[in-house]
């Protein structure tokens, strides 16, 4: 009898002792995921970083070869041609070439990972399993980085391309290298997120092909969000993310890429060549 309780003993102590043990690698697992999340990140923000880069020296090659000229920002009617030479448009539509990847991907050797990095290497996985014309549209969507296309190239929905705006306003967006005042200041990329536009329903990606600036045009209100956090909709902060820390990676025309907050990036002279404040608005000259 003596025996058969030591025995229970024994048990019940093995029980505590694994109840001890898991409930320690709990409380070790709990303190570690957040180091482990963080690393992560960084190292997410490191690798969009270097494709930042990688997008600055294609930028520069396409000014190279058209005569300082740089990528426009957004039109339809552009041309862009896919790695087997078809035409994007006959591919998939008009729309798909008027975003800036495919018209910077021969400057990239069509390897559309300098587009999709860190965060967004999944999403590029999964597009890569559509159908050809799929394909071509949805990778035209969702770079890693968005171009600030308003003020560097232009951008049809935002007065770019139209000789009455040019006309009334003047040289507002940057159109050949030249033209750049502050080659360390001016924004050109910068980390985006969206979702389709001609698709209502389709949830956001950690990505988008254009970012937009927070001011427009003089006397119009601001268009960000007065706080700005990493769950903000990218709706209400000109789909740019920021994803790192509550920063987002931007690259710059000289080259250089760094990492901004929101105030920082709330300056005006940041995202507009002619920018002479931060609250700067586009004005008749």
């Amino acid at each position: 009898m003596h025996q058969l309780k030591s025995k229970d003993l024994i048990r019940a102590f093995t029980v505590v002792e694994l109840l001890v043990v898991i409930a320690v690698i709990g409380i070790l697992a709990s303190l570690l995921l957040p180091a482990i999340q963080k690393a992560r990140n960084t190292a997410d923000r490191t690798d969009e970083m270097s494709s930042a880069r990688q997008l600055m020296i294609a930028w520069d090659s396409y000014a190279v070869q058209y005569k300082e000229s740089v990528l426009p920002g957004y039109k339809v009617g552009l041309r862009a041609w896919n790695e087997s030479g078809y035409e994007i448009a006959e591919v998939s539509n008009e729309i798909a070439a008027a975003r800036y990847p495919w018209r910077l991907a021969p400057f990239l050797n069509y390897d559309f990972r300098s587009l999709y990095r860190g965060i967004n290497t999944k999403s590029l996985a999964e597009m890569q399993q559509m159908e050809d014309g799929s394909y071509a549209y949805a990778v035209s969507v969702y770079p890693s980085l968005g171009l600030n296309t308003t003020w560097v190239g232009g951008d049809q929905n935002e007065l770019g391309f139209s000789p009455t705006a040019l006309s009334n306003f003047g040289k507002f967006y940057v159109q050949k290298l030249g033209d750049i005042r502050k080659t360390g200041e001016l924004l050109v990329f910068a980390s985006a997120r969206g979702s389709d536009p001609t698709d209502p329903s389709a949830s956001p990606l950690e990505g988008f092909f254009r970012v937009r600036s927070p001011r427009f045009a003089f006397g119009q209100d601001e268009r960000w969000t007065e706080s700005i956090g990493a769950n903000t909709p990218s709706s209400e902060t000109g789909h740019v993310h920021f994803r790192y820390g509550n920063a987002a990676v931007i690259s710059c025309a000289d080259g250089h890429v760094e990492a901004q907050g929101p105030d920082a990036l709330r300056d005006m002279r940041r995202w507009a060549n002619r920018a002479d404040a931060d609250d700067y608005g586009l004005s008749p000259q």
